[in-house]
């Protein structure tokens, strides 16, 4: 139970950052969408090809595990050393890709003669933004990997405010556009990076680089490369397929805002993605760890179902707040796809982690890149003739097939034991609810509201009681430890 806590503990301290940096996030929702609609996808479009890049720096679950391998310092400080050199030899890389091909790449987002070269000097500064990223990054995971979840929670924390002042302030006052922007978001994570630059001195001293444990690094790692370029596949990559098989341009800009309003999700899988690494890690060698792992499963479990019905539940506020017309009303026809398919994929998650603590990563990416196909298969194929809700069937469809296919390689090759019934009970009673909604979506879009809401709130109780009954928790029991508490 102490172990249980002690993860409950730091996760909550990562969800306050999120919540936070995802409210700040949502802030800037309306700010956006004031730029018109072509610009406001072209901003989150281009969110995503800096992330789907920033995985090519990713050699986290490599730092993660040899950290914990070795008990010296000096050999810790090498594996911190090798990785931040490493990205930062890559991000000039990068930085002259993006500007070598910022022509072919304009032409992934909406282009028209008087945005092109905007699009064209994004894409540039994108790069430019890699190298305050790297500092912040490799501090955040620096301060996961020693457990000290405050240190994350103020770095994003100051990266989210001070994105959100600047450009704020910008759109309100002096006519901010992409460029702009893109250029806010590199100003805030350079005073953020020099903020924290004395954490920095770990890892700064370059002759602790090694090529060896570099070797090391990327042999472990290099099939997240992959994994984290098909996990973008089935979350982003309908929004530029749409860009050229959508009848009605506009739908990406739907997708879009179903994304960002998927975000309360969003946190909760970052909340657990950075805690569950350091804790499962560090626990591994335990006789109980088994235990452990099944405690954290139930329970993201249950908060991910949760967190899904009541995104569902208080989204017509959620729009009517972040909305600039009424036009976006429609994104509830795929928000609980969207949502649904999220929390489908935090499940598919929790089964990889048996491939990590093996040392078998190859097994998740073959899971993620048969997942990235099938979703990029029935966008392709489907989209075109049945609009944008097809997105949220590709991304269940595509969580759904690597769940199945993590679960029985885990189980087969990498020793993974989860009890999986309370999660099929709970799936069914989300299914349900998902269900009514559709059956009802006509009457729910003529702001008829008060059935989605009754329901979601029969939803949420019944998941109360399947996860006390399932982890054989009474009210009694419950209100006496509480009081104890007190």
């Amino acid at each position: 139970m102490s172990k249980i806590k002690a993860f409950i503990g730091e996760t909550l301290i990562y969800g306050f950052a999120n919540v936070f940096t995802k409210v700040f996030a949502f802030i800037l929702i309306p700010l956006y969408q004031d730029l018109g609609m072509d610009a406001y996808s072209n901003i989150i479009m281009l969110q995503s090809v800096f992330s789907v890049l920033a995985f090519l720096l990713a050699l986290n679950s490599g730092v993660f595990y040899y950290y914990y391998e070795y008990e010296r310092q000096r050999y810790r400080k090498l594996v911190f050393t090798t990785w931040f050199y490493y990205q930062i030899g890559l991000a000039f890389l990068l930085l002259g890709s993006l500007f070598l091909f910022r022509e072919q790449l304009a032409n992934l987002l909406f282009v028209t003669d008087s945005n092109r070269g905007e699009l064209e000097w994004a894409f540039v500064l994108i790069g430019f933004q890699y190298f305050p990223y790297i500092f912040n990054i490799t501090n955040i995971n620096l301060f996961r990997i020693q457990r000290r979840p405050k240190g994350v929670m103020l770095i994003a924390l100051s990266e989210a405010a001070l994105t959100l002042g600047i450009v704020g302030t910008g759109t309100t006052y002096f006519d901010f556009g992409l460029i702009e922007i893109v250029a806010s978001q590199i100003a805030a994570r350079s005073f953020v990076a020099i903020l924290f630059l004395n954490s920095a001195r770990l890892y700064l001293n370059i002759k602790n680089f090694s090529k060896v444990m570099l070797r090391k690094l990327f042999a472990f790692s290099w099939p997240f490369f992959i994994i984290s370029a098909f996990s973008w596949t089935i979350i982003s990559l309908d929004k530029f397929i749409g860009v050229d098989l959508l009848t009605n341009k506009y739908d990406v800009a739907i997708l879009a805002f179903a994304m960002q309003l998927s975000i309360p999700i969003a946190i909760l899988a970052d909340m657990i993605r950075m805690a569950i690494g350091p804790f499962v890690m560090s626990i591994r060698k335990e006789e109980d760890a088994n235990k452990s792992y099944q405690q954290v499963f139930d329970l993201s479990v249950f908060v991910g179902f949760g967190t899904l019905v009541m995104l569902i539940v208080f989204s017509p506020i959620l729009i009517d707040l972040l909305s600039t017309s009424s036009s976006y009303l429609i994104v509830l026809e795929v928000l609980p796809l969207i949502g649904l398919g999220s929390v489908i994929s935090l499940i598919a998650n929790q089964f990889a982690i048996s491939f990590s603590l093996n040392k078998k990563n190859v097994y998740i990416l073959v899971a993620t890149v048969i997942g990235g196909v099938i979703g990029f298969l029935v966008n392709f194929m489907f989209m075109t003739e049945h609009g944008f809700i097809v997105a949220g069937i590709s991304q269940i469809a595509s969580y759904v097939i690597m769940a199945v296919i993590l679960y029985f390689l885990g189980v087969r090759v990498a020793k993974l034991n989860m009890k999986l019934l309370m999660t099929f009970v709970m799936l069914a009673i989300v299914c349900g609810y998902v269900t009514f909604i559709y059956l009802n979506i006509e009457s729910i879009l003529q702001r008829n509201f008060l059935p989605m809401i009754l329901a979601g709130i029969v939803a949420g109780l019944l998941l109360i009681v399947t996860y006390f009954k399932f982890q054989k928790i009474s009210p009694r029991l419950l209100i006496g430890y509480l009081s104890k508490r007190k």
